[in-house]
């Protein structure tokens, strides 16, 4: 069981985190809640300090009161924006927002001023985002499917909407002419990852709607390893426990499975995408080659963004806001800032270990003028 604590807040819309940013394309990253009711025992949220550490040790969801008005306040703030994400850590459609509705409201004031906005969920999306988001040229939705295997799924994902709802998922957005994606996110080794399993996968999400795959293998932050790895024993038992000790020997800011094992399954996924023409990506996937860090979608990437959409950053006109026809959105991988804005053109920040902050949009903003 859950608990909930409201808490106000002025936290403030922000861009990536830069160390080892392997996103090609600038978004401003949105988390109206702090904790998730979906459970995912491997969730990545769990090793972040402040309110997600409370979150993991006493089970207790913080919902950012009034966030929405937060969000309209910046927004009004700002003449350059980039696509906004719901939410890079907690699942927007959790429980929780059947009650307080944030993620709806936030989507709202995206939307009304033509600035795009995506989500990526486990759950079932509710219809009225959807009738949203379908009035925005570019925004869309992206639905995290791990398994076909609804037993495995109430494991992986328990507090997540059932298998054939997520599916469901892609078939509501593509009915709506909405792009998709299926992130098969993460893959958990000898668990999700047979080759028969992950076709299947990939399979049902394209005959659903999904235009576009994201993957990656579980990576386990150090600093809550042992009780991962206690769950999977717990789930999976103690030899699948000793599988995991011996796969996973590399350090990587996470402890990630080894490097032969990521590549092989990354091969399969990229070819048998490929085979049914549609485009592939992975998140957050690295190497260390030469004794440097090295993103892996150089090589696997079959889209020009790894998110699958071609997605321009948008400036003010009047009341709304437009995008730069001439921007193409891969901010990391573009070398003459096509959008006139220096600073994003391959995330050439001032500090470039620092995320680009909400007074980064509002500088630019000025200089755009």
């Amino acid at each position: 069981m859950y608990k909930l604590k409201i808490i106000s807040t002025k936290k403030q819309l922000h861009g990536w985190y830069s160390g080892k940013r392997e996103c090609t394309a600038e978004r401003l990253l949105i988390n109206p809640y702090n904790g998730c009711s979906v459970g995912c025992f491997y969730c990545y949220a769990r090793a972040l300090p402040g309110y997600f550490e409370i979150f993991n040790k006493k089970n207790i969801i913080f919902v950012c009161n009034d966030f929405d008005r937060v969000v309209s306040r910046q927004l009004d703030s700002i003449d350059v924006t980039s696509c906004g994400y719901l939410s890079p850590v907690t699942d927007p459609f959790q429980e929780i927002e059947d009650r307080f509705h944030l993620s709806e409201k936030i989507i709202l004031e995206f939307i009304k001023r033509d600035i795009p906005i995506e989500f990526i969920t486990k759950c079932k999306i509710p219809q009225r985002v959807i009738e949203l988001i379908k009035t925005q040229r570019h925004s869309f939705g992206q639905v995290s499917i791990l398994t076909t295997d609804e037993k495995l799924r109430k494991i992986l994902a328990p507090g997540g909407t059932d298998t054939e709802e997520l599916f469901n998922n892609l078939k509501r957005l593509s009915k709506e002419k909405i792009f998709s994606v299926c992130r098969v996110d993460p893959i958990f080794p000898f668990i999700t990852d047979t080759k028969k399993h992950l076709e299947e996968l990939i399979t049902r999400a394209q005959d659903s709607g999904a235009r576009h795959i994201v993957a990656s293998i579980l990576d386990i932050p150090l600093r809550i390893k042992g009780f991962i790895l206690n769950c999977i024993k717990r789930y999976f038992g103690m030899d699948m426990y000793y599988n995991y000790l011996k796969l996973y020997q590399e350090r990587i800011g996470y402890l990630n499975a080894r490097i032969e094992y990521r590549r092989k399954i990354f091969e399969f996924l990229k070819n048998v995408c490929e085979k049914k023409k549609i485009t592939f990506a992975l998140c957050m996937e690295y190497e260390i080659k030469d004794d440097r860090i090295l993103g892996l979608n150089k090589e696997f990437m079959t889209s020009k963004n790894c998110e699958g959409i071609d997605i321009p950053i948008y400036v003010r006109k009047n009341n709304k806001f437009e995008p730069l026809y001439n921007c193409l959105g891969n901010c990391l991988n573009c070398n003459s800032a096509l959008c006139g804005i220096e600073d994003l053109a391959m995330a050439r920040s001032s500090d470039s270990k620092k995320d680009f902050k909400l007074k980064d949009y509002r500088r630019w903003s000025k200089e755009f003028i």
